[in-house]
């Protein structure tokens, strides 16, 4: 392992960078992805790795630091990018604190839009908590959803903190940023539905399409912006008790999204 104990580290002033500015993400075409549960998805969805970074003091002790490392070697990571960092410079990486000890850098993958896609979609229209996002993308992947689309003023999708709640959801869906609204007719082979807070028909009584279906998440207070609203061919809420005003977006999203899949398995009570 190269050893970095200097913040003047080139390779450590870029990562920074990645940690800290959702922008450099974009920029650098590059993320990071803390934790061993995020290491074992890398390796099963044989994602590419450009480097690894461990934490002073975690490897050497036979733990599972080190049974990672041998996994990842084992899967063709470059034992040359392989970087063990002094702890205090590690934690400013981290995107929580007292992480595992382990962190991959990983290439944030480029893909095509779809194009009338016979699988459902979800849209993030403004969605910017990094945690509601990881959130819906990981239940969106639960759910059997094929590509997740955000709109400009979304959080950043590959955002550390993002990939870190969606718990390895990343390495298994599409996902794309940068989506306008006005782009999302071709995306789909059937309908967009967005949900609203108030105003609209019970998800219960509505009737979903047999084909694929679009499922459009708007920020929380305002809703879904203008333009998503136009590229819906109609909208559901969800009815709730009267002590809160809304769901969480994330947990909307999981409702609705559940809500899909129990009627197209014809689950019922029994």
């Amino acid at each position: 392992m190269k050893a970095i104990a200097s913040d003047a580290n080139p390779s450590f002033r870029r990562w920074l960078r990645i940690a800290t500015a959702p922008r450099a993400v974009r920029a650098a075409g590059q993320t990071l992805a803390e934790g061993l549960h995020l290491a074992q998805a890398a390796i099963a969805a044989a994602f590419p790795v450009d480097a690894v970074l461990v934490r002073r003091g975690a490897a050497g002790s036979g733990g599972p630091v080190d049974a990672l490392l041998a996994a990842l070697a084992g899967a063709g990571a470059d034992p040359g990018a392989v970087y063990e960092l002094a702890p205090a410079l590690y934690e400013r990486l981290a995107p929580v604190e007292q992480g595992a000890g382990l962190m991959l850098v990983l290439p944030v993958p480029q893909s095509d839009l779809p194009r009338a896609a016979a699988v459902d979609l979800v849209y993030l229209d403004g969605v910017q908590d990094p945690g509601n996002v990881g959130a819906l993308i990981r239940t969106a992947a639960a759910a059997g959803v094929g590509h997740v689309l955000a709109a400009p003023g979304t959080a950043s999708l590959w955002a550390p903190r993002v990939l870190r709640a969606g718990m390895g959801a990343h390495l298994r869906i599409g996902l794309h940023e940068q989506v306008t609204a006005e782009l999302l007719a071709g995306t789909l082979e059937g309908e967009w539905i967005a949900a609203v807070a108030h105003g609209a028909r019970s998800l219960w009584r509505e009737t979903l399409p047999p084909g694929p279906v679009g499922w459009i998440f708007g920020a929380e207070g305002s809703g879904p912006s203008p333009q998503a609203l136009a590229a819906s061919r109609r909208q559901v809420t969800i009815a709730a008790s009267s002590a809160v005003e809304s769901l969480n977006v994330a947990a909307a999203a999981a409702v609705c999204l559940f809500e899909r899949l129990r009627r197209q398995r014809g689950d019922a009570p029994g």
